[in-house]
């Protein structure tokens, strides 16, 4: 009976709030920033075969970043998200069942947000404060949604491209070489250094070939004065930098 009072009442807010919230507030693609700081994210897991590598490496490499957990895979592995959480990397919403959400019904994104909350709040003590749509997939009522359980939308500005290196989720012709020549190793290099700028949010999955690409993307961007903190973090020194007004229908590359 409770539930179905509080889902009303978020639905009811989601109608006053549809005429009042632009697309792009409580939304964050990158942090306004004059500190040379950038923020790593990364989607999907936990999973062992491929967080724990990742979770070394970034350990090794003396980084801490922003993970956005799917919540039955974090329900599934809750001691990758204990660890995460003791190494102090920043645990975010990526949904429960990685579904787009702007095909659910209002009832069906809530249960989505509060039930990854849910599995995080039980590993870390601490509720998420962020959350990121499968896909970058989002809508007004998404945001609506998440705005009131707590949580920001985050988006990003520079996106690694790194998903077509795991041939196993994500099968790809001839992946070995773009049409420039360039492999997909030397691509994902150049995205991450060349368009990182001071409050960049830069776009990574939890597994593939990203993980042995990290050393050199770190030292790159380390060369050119640049620090790796989480969002949370970038969050704290600006503010979220304008973007260009989005419709209902627009989805982020």
């Amino acid at each position: 009976m409770m539930r179905t009072v509080w889902i009303a009442a978020v639905i009811g807010l989601s109608v006053i709030l549809s005429s009042l919230t632009p697309l792009t507030a409580n939304t964050v693609w990158s942090v306004d920033t004059t500190r040379k700081q950038v923020a790593f994210t990364f989607d999907d897991g936990p999973k062992p075969e491929s967080s724990i590598p990742l979770i070394d490496m970034l350990e090794k490499l003396q980084i801490r970043s922003t993970f956005f957990v799917v919540g039955h895979e974090a329900q599934a592995n809750i001691d990758l998200i204990k660890r995460l959480h003791e190494q102090g990397h920043e645990i975010a919403n990526h949904t429960y069942n990685h579904r787009r959400l702007p095909a659910l019904s209002d009832e069906e994104i809530l249960s989505e947000l509060e039930r990854t909350n849910a599995v995080i709040r039980s590993a870390t003590g601490e509720s998420p404060r962020l959350f990121r749509p499968p896909g970058g997939q989002f809508n007004t009522k998404v945001i609506q949604i998440a705005a009131s359980l707590g949580l920001t939308v985050v988006l990003w500005d520079v996106n690694a491209g790194d998903y077509v290196l795991d041939v196993h989720r994500f099968p790809v012709k001839d992946e070995s070489r773009r049409e420039d020549g360039s492999s997909f190793s030397q691509s994902v290099i150049a995205k991450i250094t060349t368009q990182a700028k001071p409050g960049s949010i830069i776009l990574m999955h939890n597994g593939g070939d990203v993980i042995e690409l990290l050393p050199t993307i770190v030292t790159k961007l380390r060369n050119r004065g640049f620090e790796i903190v989480t969002v949370g973090e970038l969050l704290r020194e600006g503010k979220p930098r304008p973007n260009s007004i989005w419709n209902n229908d627009h989805v982020p590359d």
